[in-house]
């Protein structure tokens, strides 16, 4: 008897918790709670998570004896991916609901693609292109229609959710040059959201949303809807995405597998009365899918 494919059961039980995770901070902010305060949660519980997970398997809280240049890739990985990154997509699940959010979101892998194009001389084949034309055309199908918040609302929710994409992306590129060297996956996730939050505080400093901020995050009941979310989509999002990774056949599989949250998404909020299911939407979602899968599948 064949073993069980441990790494692309990972990736797609990662995929289905982000799609609850990015459902469960969907509803908190319709309770008033601003997407850099979620953002703030969130990297404090799973932070302190990820921190104490990697000592325990290490000894090390954030990456240690690594080259001085490859601890700045990273740092600069958690700022653009962490504080920038996923605080636009909050503003996205805000502006747009999580399937429209979540799929803008998951045009990463395009601008992954043409990240490593321009800048690690990677190359764009036809099926690369046509890849990105897919996660577009789908990305479109499922976007393009009016939102609650009207033409403004849906034109801010629509680049909030690229911001997210390209912070996405960026971040990845950056902290897999910074894991070529050698630094560790979980320390370098610890390190990385730390920075993160690092990041997130001076947003907040700049913004003058601090108090704001504070205030909503020390509300006992949003205190703890954000950990559970957080947790859920963040800390077990990561550790089963890093085990997809190790695991799977190849990292070409684990991506597009880690790429199918808008899959789980739209039903779960469908069921869940969040977002009404149509036809366009699935057929949007299962274009976009495809597209991710001919840019990661060699």
């Amino acid at each position: 008897m064949s073993a069980l494919p441990v790494g692309e059961l990972a990736a797609v039980s990662a995929a289905v918790l982000w799609a609850i995770g990015s459902l469960l901070f969907a509803r908190i902010g319709r309770d008033g709670v601003p997407a850099g305060a979620m953002n703030l949660g969130k990297l404090v519980v799973a932070g302190a998570a990820l921190g104490a997970t990697a000592f325990v398997r290490s000894g090390h809280v954030v990456p240690s004896g690594a080259p001085a240049h490859a601890l700045w890739l990273l740092a600069a990985s958690a700022i653009v991916g962490l504080t920038i990154g996923d605080t636009a997509y909050f503003g996205a699940i805000l502006a747009l609901g999580v399937p429209r959010a979540i799929l803008l979101l998951s045009s990463a892998p395009v601008f992954a693609a043409l990240g490593g194009f321009f800048w690690l001389g990677e190359r764009l084949d036809a099926r690369a292109l046509v890849g990105m034309a897919l996660v577009f055309a789908g990305i479109a199908l499922v976007v393009l229609r009016p939102s609650k918040g009207g033409e403004r609302g849906l034109a801010r929710g629509v680049a909030l959710g690229l911001v997210a994409g390209i912070g996405q992306a960026s971040g990845s590129l950056l902290s897999r040059r910074a894991m070529q060297v050698g630094i560790d996956p979980l320390a370098a996730a610890s390190g990385r959201i730390l920075v993160g939050l690092v990041g997130v505080l001076a947003l907040a400093l700049i913004t003058r949303d601090a108090a704001a901020w504070t205030r909503a995050l020390l509300v006992r009941r949003t205190a703890v809807r954000i950990s559970v979310a957080a947790m859920i989509g963040t800390y077990c999002g990561i550790w089963l995405a890093q085990t997809a990774l190790l695991h799977a056949r190849s990292t070409g599989v684990a991506a597009t597998l880690l790429a199918t949250s808008p899959v789980f998404a739209l039903p779960i909020a469908h069921l869940l009365g969040q977002e009404r299911m149509t036809a366009r939407a699935a057929i949007g979602v299962l274009t976009a899918v495809a597209g991710i899968a001919a840019l990661s599948l060699r």
